[in-house]
């Protein structure tokens, strides 16, 4: 049996994991004790791994395949971080490397931001020196949209807050669909940048307000701003190679 490293394993990694435990075996990481154990009672070998310990990251890196998912923001040093991982004599042996990024990269302007955009302004310098950093060194880069799924739902954390723009319209794409597409590319064989990203961009006021109904929370304070900015992302460079989202109702995703 091949073995699956993930480095980074939070809110997606863990279910990534867990989709995968039977087919590979899995070696998981995490920046606190905490988790650990969680994690090895799900039967994953697990380790510690962060900017001030990265003992086990050789025994991290003896794998076939590798998911490479850090929020920038957890960190002190977050190239740093990468490149120690990155720059591993054990890199080079790995079979696919999949690194998850952010549609962030994308400026934050009107427009339709496929692969092929040329990034001369973008939302997120990190996510693109990230990026750069890692991009040759990577068999897949996903620019993931905003993930939702589960107990994560669009417009809960801006309960009673306000939502300036409220006419923008939102990318996101679900959890299941990126564990997916994960599957999609090792079967397959892909390499390449993709965007992973749904078909429908609903606004933010009818999105947080439906929400706000469904799952009962009190609902954002919508501005009067009728500005709105049509920032679409195109997910559908993998499609083109056979992968289907099933996730692609934003008002029907838990």
């Amino acid at each position: 049996m091949k073995t699956f490293t993930i480095l980074g394993t939070g809110w997606l990694g863990f279910e990534l994991a867990k989709a995968f435990k039977d087919d590979y075996l899995m070696k998981v990481s995490s920046r606190n004790e905490e988790k650990i154990k969680i994690y090895e009672e799900e039967g994953f070998s697990s380790y510690i791994l962060n900017e001030n310990n990265l003992d086990f990251l050789d025994e991290l890196l003896d794998t076939n395949y590798l998911f490479v998912n850090f929020p920038p923001s957890k960190f002190d040093d977050y190239l740093g971080f990468l490149e120690k991982i990155y720059s591993h004599e054990k890199i080079k042996d790995i079979e696919k490397i999949i690194f998850i990024s952010s549609t962030s990269i994308y400026p934050n302007i009107e427009g339709f931001f496929d692969e092929d955009f040329k990034i001369e302004d973008s939302n997120s310098k990190i996510v693109f020196e990230a990026e750069n950093l890692v991009l040759n060194r990577s068999d897949i880069i996903f620019r993931v949209s905003a993930l939702v799924g589960a107990n994560r739902v669009s417009g809960r954390r801006l309960s009673n807050k306000i939502v300036e723009y409220p006419k923008s319209v939102i990318n996101f794409v679900h959890r299941n669909d990126v564990i997916d597409a994960v599957k999609f590319v090792i079967l397959n064989n892909i390499d390449g940048i993709f965007n992973l990203c749904s078909k429908e961009h609903p606004t933010k006021e009818e999105l947080y307000s439906f929400n706000s109904k469904k799952f009962h929370f009190d609902s954002p304070i919508f501005s009067d701003n009728k500005e709105f900015l049509n920032r679409i992302i195109d997910g559908s460079k993998i499609e083109k190679l056979g992968f289907l989202y099933k996730h692609n109702n934003a008002f029907n995703l838990i």
